[in-house]
């Protein structure tokens, strides 16, 4: 070809080309991205799963689902996770996100399954492959305690229910006027409890948990219809890690895991009644600020939950320095003079000493129970010494090893501890009522932090402590 025709060519292209520049542009985007959706990250196989030994699991920032204490994660949802985990021999590696990010980073391939209180509908069956229903839900609305309540569905024809991206696209719901709502479900039920909001939509075990933390939420009506709850892995699945997933959960709705974890986790006797609830919200608002600070540090410091000691002294004093018993116990964390001249504390009034001392305490109690007791059960074990005394808590342990009872479980302790002698033991009554008062306190504590306090509310605290990174763990005495 010669020189002059190859150029001709050239020009020919070249003009082409300029002339169609978009439809070019757009052909190589379109390559382009299905290029990355065929070469992206994708969920591991079941193969991979054991291969890797890990499990990842995408699950929501919801109390039911999962919370964290003692460094630890808990949860009616997580726990059902681990037996899973366990059934492969795996580790779970959590990410915890919320619901509204849950199937994009699903579709990125950032994990292998998506769990978080997720309900079957024709949304979810378009973005992912979903289990088999493991749990069943009737669904409620929520109002805020002392307003007008709805009775039935005819009652809302002129009302908004809000509702979060969980409940788009089931077929039960559409008889409500739902609004979509970007937050979590507990954020809008805590904008329900604080008046912000007027109706929101949820399922009625998950209103009966935020109860324990939202008093002034009731419940109205129940919808007829059940929801399914499910686990959802990619649209790009792995068939045998779905089926091993479903032989699981069907294993696990026969031997009543499920319903017992259910049980646990949101039929607990209420302990507290409306008034002692909804002081502890009013006293977090206007007198926890006051001591916030010292709890988070002596925490830190201690590497306890800064939650829990804040529960603690909540129990002791209601956030008192100055309280005083007829024992003469003294402070906010009412010790004892033996206790306090243990802990080397020459003035039990002052607030640093009597916080930075309990924290140091409680991990000296722990430091001396038996070391087949383990987390979350060891601190409760130590609050229960707290309270009684470490000499009583080791002779129920020592009494339920002998009667062949689950001796490293708080739970049997917990109902030895009144007749632990064979007789009434008032003592061992108080301290059973005490640990279950502090495990709410603690509870209450934790989700005030992730759904009622908002950023521009939050303390200086968390800053202070950050700053003072010289401070070294505190030693037990």
């Amino acid at each position: 070809m010669s020189i002059q025709r190859t150029y001709q060519i050239a020009r020919k292209l070249v003009r082409f080309c300029l002339a169609h520049i978009e439809l070019l542009l757009i052909s190589g985007l379109i390559v382009v991205a299905a290029v990355q959706y065929y070469v992206r990250p994708q969920s591991q196989s079941y193969d991979q799963v054991l291969a890797t030994g890990k499990l990842r699991v995408l699950i929501t920032d919801e109390p039911d689902s999962q919370f964290e204490l003692i460094h630890n994660h808990y949860g009616f949802e997580y726990e059902l996770l681990e037996a899973f985990a366990e059934s492969l021999d795996v580790q779970l590696e959590l990410e915890v996100v919320p619901y509204g990010e849950l199937f994009s980073l699903l579709d990125s391939g950032a994990g292998d399954i998506a769990v978080g209180g997720i309900l079957d509908s024709a949304f979810v069956r378009k973005v992912g492959q979903p289990t088999i229903p493991w749990y069943q839900a009737q669904t409620t609305v929520v109002y805020k305690r002392g307003t007008n309540r709805p009775k039935k569905i005819g009652d809302l024809t002129e009302e908004s229910v809000l509702a979060s991206a969980r409940y788009y696209g089931i077929e039960q719901l559409q008889a409500l006027n739902l609004k979509d709502d970007h937050r979590s479900e507990y954020d809008l039920m805590a904008a329900v409890a604080d008046g912000s909001e007027r109706f929101v939509l949820s399922t009625n075990y998950r209103a009966r948990n935020a109860k324990h933390y939202l008093p002034n939420l009731n419940r109205s009506f129940i919808l007829p219809d059940k929801v399914d709850v499910v686990w959802v892995l990619p649209k790009r699945y792995d068939q045998e890690l779905l089926a091993k997933l479903n032989d699981f959960l069907q294993q696990s709705l026969d031997d009543n895991l499920i319903s017992g974890l259910a049980e646990s986790y949101f039929n607990l006797p209420k302990r507290l009644t409306t008034y002692d609830a909804l002081t502890v919200q009013k006293r977090i608002k206007t007198v926890l600020p006051e001591f916030e600070f010292e709890f988070r540090r002596a925490a830190r410091r201690g590497d306890i939950d800064w939650h829990l000691l804040a529960a603690i002294a909540y129990q002791e004093s209601r956030w008192s320095n100055d309280a005083r018993s007829p024992t003469g116990v003294r402070g906010i964390m009412q010790l004892t003079n033996d206790t306090a001249k243990f802990l080397k504390i020459d003035d039990r009034l002052d607030m640093s000493q009597s916080i930075r001392g309990a924290a140091r305490y409680i991990s000296f109690l722990k430091s001396k129970l038996p070391k087949r007791i383990k987390e979350p059960d060891l601190t409760w074990f130590a609050v229960g010494a707290y309270n009684v005394g470490l000499k009583h808590v080791l002779n129920a342990y020592k009494i339920a090893r002998e009667k062949n009872l689950e001796h490293t479980k708080w739970v049997t302790i917990s109902e030895l501890l009144p007749t632990l002698y064979g007789v009434p033991f008032s003592q061992g009554q108080q301290a059973q009522t005490y640990v279950q008062r502090v495990q709410i306190f603690t509870d209450i504590l934790r989700f005030y932090d992730l759904h009622q306090r908002s950023n521009l509310s939050l303390s200086d605290s968390i800053t202070r402590v950050q700053l003072e990174e010289t401070d070294k763990p505190i030693q037990t005495p």
